[in-house]
């Protein structure tokens, strides 16, 4: 029976392999977010989430150490046996401001986050999601067993109203989107998806995942920057991009956040996030609510890459001032070795290849942070006009 598990994984690896598939760990260490150390190499970074470069704020760590200090490495239980901290209802209380709600509940990262919403509400409901959704979301739509899933046209309101118009009266449906796309840097619709949901008495679930830090004036997501503020039924957010810490909130209404207590299995049966990430979310979220041209500095730093590569020939997808500016190459083996030239050249970024993408469509990830001076940035930009002669236009 081994030899037949054997056989079976060297299959898989060698047809991951003839596809330009395979993926490796690469060992990295940060100490700015602005750069990264591999293999004793100093590069700039251009392929983290850090938008904001606050796992590296003064206050951030010294809010971490503190609570590290105070009460040691581990929580040491799921939140309903004797996980549960002061810190995480102070955090829930200021998430939920932040996003306009009335309450929310942390959990242990975005994906589960995802994962377990989709789990208590998708359960024999209809679900209209963004055809470019997040992994977490497709898979949590796979183990709710809804009752049917339909994915809609990528950020296409039209299509995504057509869908909700197309079940039976009657149904619990729902309609999820992330709110910045984390791949292509694009902003979904929001407005137009909310006045949807609206209409077809469908509950709107948006991902900030990308958003917070982001986009909007002060960075409260794309539901900011939509005026729609508040206007979404549920919400998920995470600490773990712009606000440089780990871990992830779900935020709704009172009678949800109940309801998530109770069978949000992805919380039940984890243990709960350890106070010093509390602690460092907590002080990360009160930085960017002091600070808004934190934001704005991210919003130059990308307009001056994507204005730089546009000069130098390329077209990178993605909104004007989205810190994540996408290269579509088009094949996986050209990718990888465009990524490796960069590496080369002394910049690391980020590979997406499918099933991340459609085939065919294998792109160089860059991402920019308010951390990066102008100087880096020009850096970045002369490296890929030198090592990636070669873009499919999107």
């Amino acid at each position: 029976m081994l030899d037949l598990w054997s056989d079976w994984i060297g299959t898989e690896l060698r047809a991951i392999d003839a596809g330009g598939l395979a993926r490796r760990h690469l060992a990295a260490a940060s100490p700015d977010g602005r750069t990264v150390r591999v293999a004793g190499r100093e590069l700039l970074l251009a392929a983290g989430n850090g938008y904001l470069g606050l796992a590296h704020d003064p206050e951030v760590r010294e809010a971490a150490r503190e609570a590290l200090a105070a009460c040691g490495t581990s929580s040491l239980a799921s939140r309903l046996v004797a996980g549960d901290h002061p810190l995480h209802h102070h955090l829930e209380e200021e998430c939920a401001d932040l996003v306009g709600m009335p309450c929310a509940l942390v959990v242990g990262s975005g994906f589960l986050a995802n994962l377990g919403l989709l789990d208590v509400l998708g359960r024999d409901a209809i679900v209209v999601s963004d055809r470019f959704n997040h992994a977490s979301i497709v898979d949590g739509c796979r183990l709710a067993r809804p009752r049917a899933v339909r994915r809609y046209r990528h950020a296409d309101a039209d299509a995504a109203a057509a869908e909700l118009a197309a079940g039976p009266a009657g149904e619990r449906t729902l309609l999820i989107t992330e709110s910045l796309f984390s791949v292509d840097g694009d902003l979904a619709p929001l407005a137009a998806l909310h006045r949807a949901a609206s209409d077809a008495g469908a509950l709107l679930v948006v991902d900030e995942a990308h958003g917070l830090g982001v986009a909007g004036p002060t960075g409260r997501g794309g539901l900011e920057l939509a005026g729609r503020l508040g206007a979404a039924d549920v919400v998920v957010g995470t600490f773990g991009k712009a606000l440089g810490s780990y871990g992830a909130f779900i935020a709704g209404s009172p009678e949800l956040r109940a309801l998530l207590v109770a069978r949000l299995r992805t919380g039940i049966y984890s243990t709960a996030l350890p106070p010093a990430v509390l602690a460092a979310a907590l002080a990360a979220l009160r930085k960017l609510r002091r600070c808004p041209e934190l934001v704005r500095r991210l919003h130059d730093r990308a307009r001056q890459l994507r204005e730089a590569l546009a000069a130098a020939g390329f077209r990178p997808l993605g909104e004007p001032w989205s810190p994540i500016v996408p290269l579509v190459v088009g094949d996986n083996d050209a990718v990888v070795a465009a990524a490796l030239r960069l590496r080369e050249a002394g910049v690391l970024v980020g590979v997406m290849r499918p099933p991340t993408v459609p085939p065919g469509t294998a792109r160089l990830r860059l991402s920019i942070s308010a951390a990066h001076s102008p100087d880096d940035v020009a850096r970045i930009a002369e490296a890929v006009r030198r090592c990636v002669p070669q873009v499919r236009p999107a």
